[in-house]
């Protein structure tokens, strides 16, 4: 069994891979979004969050949920995601997220020994990232995603970060705000 990137040229102007594994089930620090799939049914697991990640919907599909896990247990049996030969960019999680330190570490060292390749995530697990703070290499751009249960880490490392709301109504009442506060009109 082999994990297994897939190839998005539809949302990015250039070839991108992604790597994804199972929502929720593989987000430890998930709080606001946290929703998992039932693996062999596809039934929705919502927990009392402010929103439901957007990654779970695609779970409903068999194929969709079969791929996540097998990437899941794939990396979890130790071995390391195979780059295909033509990558130059990989979004690691359009769903789920860094489940251990070992996975996290795997990744740094996988952006360290591809320093060419261009690699992002977003991620709630921040005690991870804040343990190796001084290790990650250029290529691997991580942001730290509000609405976890690490939050406070953010702010105490000033993390880059992104919050994501579940309306618009609040976005435009915050962009109002901060553009009062800071004099603009």
């Amino acid at each position: 069994m082999e994990g297994k990137f897939v190839k998005n040229i539809k949302y990015y102007r250039d070839t991108v891979y992604e790597w994804n594994l199972p929502t929720g089930s593989t987000c430890p620090f998930a709080l606001e979004c946290k929703v998992t799939v039932d693996r062999l049914t596809g039934k929705f697991d919502v927990y009392k969050g402010q929103y439901k990640c957007y990654a779970a919907a695609p779970e409903r599909f068999p194929a969709v949920r079969e791929h996540r896990w097998r990437n899941f247990e794939y990396v979890k049996n130790n071995n390391i995601p195979i780059i295909p030969k033509d990558c130059k960019a990989i979004r690691i999680h359009s769903s789920g997220d860094f489940f251990n330190q070992q996975y996290f570490d795997m990744w740094v060292q996988l952006a360290k020994d591809n320093p060419n390749i261009e690699m992002w995530a977003y991620t709630k697990s921040i005690g991870y990232w804040v343990k190796r703070i001084n290790d990650i290499p250029d290529n691997l751009v991580l942001t730290a995603s509000f609405g976890g249960k690490t939050d406070d880490l953010i702010n105490e490392y000033n993390l880059k970060n992104v919050i994501v709301y579940n309306d618009i109504a609040t976005l435009k009442r915050l962009c109002k705000y901060q553009a009062m506060a800071s004099g603009v009109n």
